[in-house]
Order: C-alpha cells, then structure tokens, then sequence
C-alpha cells in the first residue's frame, strides 16, 4: 500500500525576494543554498536543514525560469495567471530583474547591442567578476528597452516607466543608457577610462533634458532619443559671428573685469587673460561641431581634448574651471547687448547659446577630475 503524501497548496505563491536576487546574480543553486545558509543558520540541531534549504532554493529556482519570459516585458508579468502573485510583489520582482551593476554596463556603454557584443560578454564577466549568466542578464534588458522605447515618442523616462513599470529613478537610469547608445557615444576610448558610468549618464541625463527633439525649446517634434536638429544648425550658424576678434576680445574684458570684481587671485586672472580667447574659441567651435554625426559621436573625446585637458594643463582645480565657465555664461548677455549683433532666423543668439552653454557647462564640471 502506497504511503500516504502530504500536499500543501498556497495561493497566491510565496516569492522569497532574497532567493530572487540571489538567482538573478548568476550563481548556481550550491552556491546560493550556501549563502543561505550563512543567512539563516538553523536555531537548533537539524540534521536535514541543509537538505531542505537546497530544495526550497531549486523549487524557487525553478519557479524564477518559468517567470522569467514574463519578466522580459514586465507587462505580461502583470497580467498573467500563471502564478498568483500579489502586485506588491510583480512590482518588486520586476525592480530587482531591471536593476544593473554599474560596473558591468560601463563595459558596453555606447557599444551596438549586437549578438557579436554579447559573445563577447565573458571578458566582461571576468573583468567585473559579476557572473556570465547576470551580465547577460543586464545586457538583454537595455537592448530589449532600447528596442521597445524606440518606437514610442514623447518622453524618454516617461515611455521606460510606461512600458516597463519601473521606478522614477531606474527610469532615469535606463534612459540616460539607451541615449548613449541609441546615439553611439565613444565611451571606451582609454583617455576615457577614468570616467564613471554615472559620469556619462549625468550628461545624458543633461542633454536629454536640453538638447534633444522632446526637451523644452525643442523646434521639432516630441522625441528624446534625437538631438535636436534644428538647434544644432542654428548654434552652428551662430559661430561665424561669434567668432569675430571684435566678439571674443569684449566678451573677455568682461569676463576678466567679473572675475577681478570677485577678488579671484591676480595669477589666476592673467591665465584666463593669457588663455580665454583659446578658451572662448573652443567652446564656440565645440558647439558647432556637434551637427556632424560623426563630431556629435566623439563628444566625450572631444570635449576632453579641446576644453578639459588645456584647463588641467593650468593645473585649474574644479572651482577655478566652475568660476570660469559662470563668467562666461553670466558675461555672455551683455556682450551680447553691447554688440547688437543681429539675432539668427529671428531668434536672438542667446535663447540658443544659453541652451547649449548651460547643458555643456554642467557636463564639463561632471568631467573634470584633477
């Protein structure tokens, strides 16, 4: 006669989020059955603890495989019936599955998504010793928002949190990324390698919200994947005249005469007397390179080259670089004013330099390491 078996039947499922996390980091269920074990040593003597604690970590296992194709577009995951879960917990699960490691997505930061790329993915694994299987795990999620988010204009965080139901800030994350890469900013150049990952996403975050089709300003339609174009034309239409000896020499008189009103040191004063005509010209040309694919792409590059490295080769710390580039914003209105320049298509030239002096300024503070 056949022995008899207890069944027990829970509904909605139990989800233990600390098992979830340690199967989304890629390791096996030993591995994690042992972690666990670390976590929650039995309270007395229990010779099959162990035995048990595996099993519960393979059934749960189990269980985060069959949920994960839903996971892969959180939507399916709210609405399937497969598994009774409540939505506090779909809400959780679909948080963590998203979430990434810095370090790992630095790796392939403004690389194409492409199988090749993927492949590829075990160097980056050993590098950021995260797991083969996560690091898969992190790059399928940015190429599968990327592809869905490119269909969908308006708001780029907007869209993310729509079609992917996460947080205000993973939102942000993730857009910021997808900007990078959509637009296949160099990153991985070696001059570059000092730089953090939330760098680069800060001035995406930037550009985003000033630069691009769907930022306030914007002349074109509602999209925050692309620059603005007509921007981009009109600010390199203004570097004829900008770059006039008559504009640059007064737009430097005011800015020595703001900085020696503010008692900066006399030294500092005669570099920026010696080197801000180099400097203003930088900055203009900078601005009306950015139309050119090409130029828009190597923005990191060239940014560091042209502006940041001649600043560090003064041995300019972050505040004296922050105190120049305010003057140069806070002088620019009345150079302007005492110029009276002809504004550009009927937009007067500061409606669009400010557009882009603002946004380039923060980047440049957010890239500045001495």
């Amino acid at each position: 006669m056949a022995s008899p078996l207890d069944v027990f039947v829970t509904e909605p499922t139990e989800i233990d989020l600390d098992v979830f996390c340690l199967w989304l980091s890629g390791e096996g269920v030993d591995k994690a059955t042992e972690e666990r074990l670390a976590r929650e040593p039995p309270s007395n003597e229990f010779d099959d603890y162990k035995d048990l604690l595996m099993s519960e970590t393979r059934g749960y296992f189990r269980l985060f495989s069959i949920l994960e194709p839903y996971l892969q577009l959180p939507s399916r995951l709210l609405k399937q019936g497969l598994v009774q879960l409540p939505l506090s917990v779909k809400q959780a699960m679909i948080q963590h599955y998203y979430a990434f490691d810095e370090r790992v997505v630095r790796e392939f930061l403004g690389k194409k998504l492409s199988t090749k790329n993927r492949k590829d993915l075990d160097d980056v694994s050993e590098k950021t010793r995260v797991p083969l299987k996560n690091c898969r795990r992190q790059f399928d999620n940015i190429k599968q928002v990327l592809q869905v988010v490119d269909d969908y204009e308006g708001s780029l965080v907007e869209n993310i949190k729509a079609q992917f139901s996460l947080s205000e800030d993973l939102a942000r994350s993730y857009a910021s990324v997808v900007f990078i890469n959509h637009n296949r900013f160099e990153t991985q150049k070696k001059k570059l390698s000092h730089l953090l990952f939330s760098d680069f996403t800060y001035c995406a975050s930037e550009m985003i919200d000033h630069w691009t089709a769907g930022s306030e300003g914007s002349h074109v339609m509602d999209d925050d994947l692309e620059l603005d174009r007509v921007f981009l034309q009109e600010l390199h239409d203004l570097r004829i005249g900008m770059l006039d000896r008559v504009w640059i020499d007064r737009h430097l008189k005011l800015i020595l005469k703001d900085l020696r009103k503010q008692k900066c040191h006399p030294s500092y004063v005669k570099q920026v007397e010696q080197n801000g005509r180099s400097f203003l010209k930088s900055i203009i040309s900078f601005g009306a390179s950015l139309i050119h694919r090409k130029d828009l792409k190597d923005f990191f590059v060239d940014v560091t080259d042209d502006i940041l490295i001649p600043f560090h080769q003064l041995g300019w710390g972050r505040e004296d670089v922050r105190m120049f580039l305010l003057s140069v914003r806070g002088c620019y209105l009345e150079c302007e004013q005492v110029h009276s320049r002809p504004a550009t298509k009927g937009i007067p030239w500061s409606c669009v330099y400010m557009r882009y002096l603002d946004t380039l300024n923060n980047c440049l503070l957010a890239l500045y390491k001495l």
